[in-house]
């Protein structure tokens, strides 16, 4: 990376930052200052959840491949964050919610968001480690799919939350789901998997959805300010590239001489 890319990417970070610690602050002081775009999925969470409460029957929750550590990192923070915020409402349920996981360095973080979830209600002599299930089959694998095909039908779950890293072998598990009438909120950070989803699934989270869920769901400052700083970025994004299709397309018209006003404002000749 040469200097002036390293230099916008600090100037980037840091600006994220100041937004992010800026809109916080307000937030905390008004809450209703930024109205978040409705997303149907997390609409939708709670929900779910209820329906598994008054049926007396498991959530389930699923990370498929994904992992810490490696390149999906980041999505495997952000699906936790997500699945803390449907397990904390489950925990209340006599039937205990189920999380499954194919990757190792998943586990600790598993058994990390069951035990916050009960603590959080004050719970924890609910908690169960066999609430986690390790099925140890790699990244887009049928034999993880068929182990969860079965455990839908032999733990009578009553719907999923299939958020993390999916392959076609999502195709497998939402067709099981969807026989045996269970709902279904998916996405994948695999294009074949989150085309599954788009598909398949009854509430597909896509593209940066994913990482919104601490803010949905908890309503966390923080995680609001996040989102606020992504909206920002974003827009700065767009208006770097609408800039010089603005300068070439005035060019054309004429004949070079709006770059060169441009230049003579900003004192450049």
């Amino acid at each position: 990376m040469d200097s002036t890319s390293q230099i916008l990417a600090i100037l980037i970070l840091l600006l994220a930052m100041v937004v992010s610690v800026v809109v916080a602050q307000f937030i905390r002081r008004r809450p209703n200052l930024y109205a978040l775009r409705p997303i149907e999925a997390y609409q939708a969470l709670p929900q779910m959840v209820g329906e598994a409460i008054e049926a007396n029957q498991p959530m389930h929750f699923s990370l498929g491949s994904a992992s810490l550590g490696g390149e999906n990192t980041l999505l495997t923070l952000a699906s936790a964050e997500l699945f803390y915020q449907g397990m904390e409402r489950a925990a209340i349920s006599a039937a205990p919610p189920l999380l499954t996981v194919s990757d190792p360095t998943a586990i600790p973080l598993g058994y990390t968001m069951l035990r916050q979830a009960y603590r959080s209600r004050d719970l924890l002599g609910r908690y169960r480690s066999s609430s986690l299930r390790w099925y140890p089959a790699g990244p887009r694998s049928l034999a993880f799919a068929a182990a969860l095909t079965a455990m839908l039908g032999d733990d009578r779950v009553a719907n999923n939350v299939l958020v993390g890293s999916f392959g076609p072998e999502l195709a497998l598990i939402t067709d099981a789901a969807v026989r045996r009438n269970q709902g279904v909120l998916a996405a994948s950070d695999q294009l074949q998997g989150q085309a599954v989803a788009f598909v398949m699934a009854d509430q597909p989270l896509i593209g940066e959805e994913l990482f919104a869920g601490g803010a949905y769901l908890g309503g966390s400052p923080t995680h609001i300010a996040g989102l606020v700083a992504t909206d920002v970025l974003r827009w700065l994004v767009i208006l770097a590239m609408l800039i010089p299709t603005a300068v070439a397309v005035g060019d054309a018209v004429l004949d070079g001489r709006f770059s060169q006003a441009i230049a003579r404002l900003l004192g450049g000749g």
